[in-house]
């Protein structure tokens, strides 16, 4: 098996700004911790069952930014959590 090359959070952390979403809630989506992000965001090593969520959220995360257009003008004036709802309701339609 090979090795995946490791993530460069500083395009994860692009994306999660792009997708309008606070640490906390990115934490949330991706089903960690946000103490456990921000390690992450500091260079710490991703456990590989952690890595795979979260290769797998980022990959469900573009697709909803290539075929939503997200963030549309509707989703940009939601409050956060409306925001963050809206997207996990998209997420699920990536299984």
């Amino acid at each position: 098996m090979t090795k995946q090359t490791p993530l460069d959070f500083s395009k994860v952390e692009s994306l999660r700004k792009h997708m309008m979403l606070t640490i906390t809630d990115m934490a949330s989506v991706v089903g960690v911790s946000r103490m456990t992000y921000h390690s992450w965001k500091k260079g710490a090593t991703i456990r590989r069952h952690n890595d795979n969520k979260l290769r797998d959220t980022l990959r469900k995360l573009l697709l909803v930014m290539q075929d939503k257009g997200w963030p549309s003008p509707d989703v940009i004036v939601l409050e956060p959590k409306d925001r963050k709802k809206r997207l996990l309701k998209h997420l699920e339609e990536y299984h």
